[in-house]
């Protein structure tokens, strides 16, 4: 199989979907593999050493002429919707059912390819490909909200001896970004606030993650103090939240909203006049790259470096954080997508697709049609059988 690695065209994404080494496995199992000049400069992994490993080299319209099977890392932008053919087969984040206004998805979709999502394949219930960037998204946003605090507010995150006593954090949400930023935050012993629907589990979570960075010396370090959730009342989590707001120096939302939980039910569990009420020059970030959605004031940007200062409050809220360590996400990313690369390669998509239900979960659209469900249902779309489809 002709096998294409493209470079990246949305701002400031920096990551490349292949490394030199895996074209080199590629190649020597009998697939020819060609990247587009430049695509992994900037994670460290020029041009040369691509063509070292046996990779051709070319223009973007050369690359997608010759190959089936094109790899990214992020979604297309609209300047590059019409690269894309009906033969052609496309893995990567799509992220279809984020902030993409329908318009967009039907003019990408309308180009016919099959869409295999990085973000949807799933295997016994766990999403391997979503994990080591949602891992690092929790310690990017940790890092980058405490440079925020230091930079514009002055104060010193870390509590680091008796004169130093600690930012006060309020994490939303304890999935496995919100475990990461709790995982560094416990680390610098910083004052932390959980807002969770299980109180146990944090209090488990605390404790492994105490385990694993201290051992048995780490558990003199101050627990979170938990904001309970519950769906039925989220008011109450809103009104105790309001209370401690003031004195709270970083909020990092690391929770989505659910199906369970309209804007009808809350329209937002931090909401503009809370913002009002903070410090200035406290920081709030907004790790799911969801535009208002439990926060009112926070919006993602491409831009990796930039904030907008809301109410005299710092927001920070990149959509591809990863991609601030280009070296670092590459590898971690790429470790977990190549089996599938090869498994597409080796196999044929569409005997991959039919073979294996890990693969053929993560697929989004084919021929015109969406094919996710969740995507389906929450963009307003019908959706299709992809086996219907492959027949």
């Amino acid at each position: 199989m002709h096998i294409g690695i493209l470079r990246e065209r949305k701002q400031d994404e920096r990551r490349v979907a292949l490394r030199p080494s895996q074209a080199q496995e590629l190649i020597a199992q009998g697939h020819t593999v060609w990247v587009e000049s430049g695509a992994g400069q900037a994670a460290q992994y020029p041009d040369r050493a691509y063509q070292e490993a046996g990779a051709l080299i070319a223009e973007k319209a050369k690359v997608l002429e010759q190959c089936k099977l094109l790899l990214k890392v992020k979604c297309p932008i609209p300047e590059e919707y019409s690269d894309f053919r009906a033969d052609h087969v496309l893995f990567t984040y799509l992220h279809l059912d984020e902030n993409i206004p329908p318009a967009q998805i039907n003019a990408l979709v309308q180009q016919g390819f099959l869409g295999i999502a990085y973000e949807w394949i799933e295997r016994e219930g766990d999403y391997p490909l979503l994990e080591p960037m949602s891992k690092l998204t929790g310690h990017l946003f940790y890092q980058r909200s405490v440079e925020l605090l230091a930079q514009h507010k002055g104060i010193l995150a870390g509590s680091y001896g008796p004169a130093l006593p600690g930012a006060k954090l309020l994490i939303i949400g304890l999935g496995r970004i919100g475990t990461e930023v709790l995982r560094c935050a416990l680390m610098n012993r910083l004052n932390v606030i959980v807002v969770a629907r299980n109180e146990q589990q944090v209090a488990d979570k605390t404790q492994l993650v105490l385990q694993q960075m201290f051992g048995g010396n780490g558990l003199s370090i101050k627990p979170p103090f938990v904001v309970p959730f519950d769906d039925n009342n989220p008011e109450a989590c809103k009104q105790q939240l309001n209370e401690l707001i003031p004195d709270i120096d970083i909020v990092i939302n690391c929770a989505v909203r659910r199906p369970n939980l309209p804007k009808e039910k809350l329209a937002y569990l931090v909401d503009k006049t809370m913002i009002q009420q903070m410090q200035p020059y406290s920081v709030v970030c907004d790790a799911t790259a969801c535009d208002r959605d439990l926060i009112e004031t926070c919006v993602s940007s491409e831009i990796l470096t930039h904030y907008d200062l809301i109410e005299e409050v710092v927001h920070y809220s990149p959509d591809h954080i990863p991609s601030y360590v280009p070296k670092t996400s590459t590898d971690m990313l790429t470790a977990v997508t190549f089996d599938y690369i090869k498994l597409i390669a080796n196999l044929g998509p569409e005997a991959a697709i039919r073979a294996h239900a890990d693969l053929r979960s993560g697929v989004s659209c084919y021929k015109g049609q969406i094919t996710h469900p969740y995507t389906a249902q929450k963009k307003g779309y019908d959706c299709a059988d992809i086996l219907d489809l492959l027949d």
